[in-house]
């Protein structure tokens, strides 16, 4: 009983966020446009916990990341328009892929250190951009929209334009485990390990870790927890072309993640709703010009909140709590010392 209590007291803002997740749908009926937004919230969210990973937690910094999140929405429009193949198994090959190629790509690039890393991850995203723009197989600049075929529609996850409450609960529960998972992963021996390597690779190799498999390691989770977000994307979008490749998408995963707090796993979701909040807001505000604005508004808001408040919202969050807890201790030490004042005179 303790210990599921100690559970739920450690978990209890993720299960705030879950309940909210489940609930809010249900409660806007058919509304596609509320559902449209917590979908997007999920997939953005979830990649950012991928990107997290590499970045939060093993220390080196990705501009890629929309690498694998392309693979993944490429591998499964061309299987389910090309082959007639069920997006499960598209999702499945996409991450194969992903993790093959972050593998042979990233062993090599984690000689390189610092920002030099940071630039060849986006080298490599620009090259899979430009190729795809131009690979016919893969309808070159066209892009591929999806004509799904579903035979079944629970193992095409389709997506049924008047109601698209199952994408979205299906999206929710692939968030939840990812989330799951990288919540285990930090307070596992090789989150650790990743933290080590985080503040300094010569310590971290003084105590016998190898920091290049073990960010090796962390790149590969990371490539194919966002190749699973690339494969939800496409088949909620039903659309795909190369921009999703672009600097662009990799940048999202690096704000949304900045934002709520990098090294955090809530860190993702609270910049995911943050994001698309503020996201929303300007396009209602500024209709046709914000698709240019944002950027920029989002450019200055990384910057401040890189120079600022480095922990992002969550940091702000644990400063408050920490702030609170010191409070706490320190009240109760001095009403202590004041019983055991008054005990002392008592006895005199």
């Amino acid at each position: 009983m303790v210990k599921i209590k100690n559970i739920f007291k450690e978990n209890v803002f993720a299960l705030v966020l879950l309940a909210i997740f489940i609930i809010v749908p249900l409660t806007v009926g058919k509304n596609a446009d509320i559902h449209n937004i917590i979908i997007y919230i999920l997939i953005y969210a979830m990649v950012g916990e991928g990107w997290n990973l590499i970045t939060g937690f093993a220390g080196q910094t990705s501009f890629g990341h929309a690498a694998y999140f392309g693979i993944g929405a490429y591998t499964v429009a061309v299987l389910g328009n090309k082959y007639d193949i069920v997006p499960w198994v598209g999702m499945l090959v996409g991450i194969l892929i992903s993790v093959i190629l972050a593998f042979l790509i990233n062993y090599q690039l984690f000689r390189l250190k610092g920002h030099y890393f940071a630039i060849a991850t986006l080298a490599v995203a620009e090259i899979l951009r430009t190729l795809f723009s131009v690979w016919t197989y893969v309808g070159a600049g066209d892009g591929i929209k999806i004509l799904f075929r579903p035979k079944n529609k629970v193992l095409w996850l389709a997506i049924d334009v008047r109601n698209r409450l199952p994408f979205l609960y299906i999206t929710l529960i692939l968030f939840v485990l990812i989330f799951i998972l990288c919540r285990s992963l930090e307070k596992s021996k090789m989150g650790f390990y990743w933290k080590a390597i985080r503040e300094s690779h010569e310590v971290a190799e003084s105590i016998g870790i190898n920091p290049q498999n073990y960010k090796v390691y962390a790149m590969i989770l990371s490539a194919a927890i966002s190749s699973i977000g690339g494969g939800l994307y496409v088949q909620f979008f039903k659309y795909v072309d190369s921009y999703v490749f672009s600097l662009d998408v990799s940048m999202i995963f690096v704000l949304v993640t900045v934002l709520g707090g990098i090294g955090n796993v809530y860190g993702p979701i609270i910049g995911s709703i943050i994001y698309y909040a503020l996201d929303l807001a300007m396009r209602r505000l500024l209709g046709g010009t914000a698709s240019g604005i944002n950027l920029i508004i989002f450019g200055i808001l990384l910057v401040v909140v890189v120079v600022y408040q480095p922990r992002g919202i969550m940091g702000i969050y644990d400063d408050i709590v920490n702030k609170r807890r010191l409070a706490k201790e320190k009240s109760s030490l001095k009403e202590a010392a004041n019983t055991a004042t008054d005990k002392s005179g008592g006895d005199a």
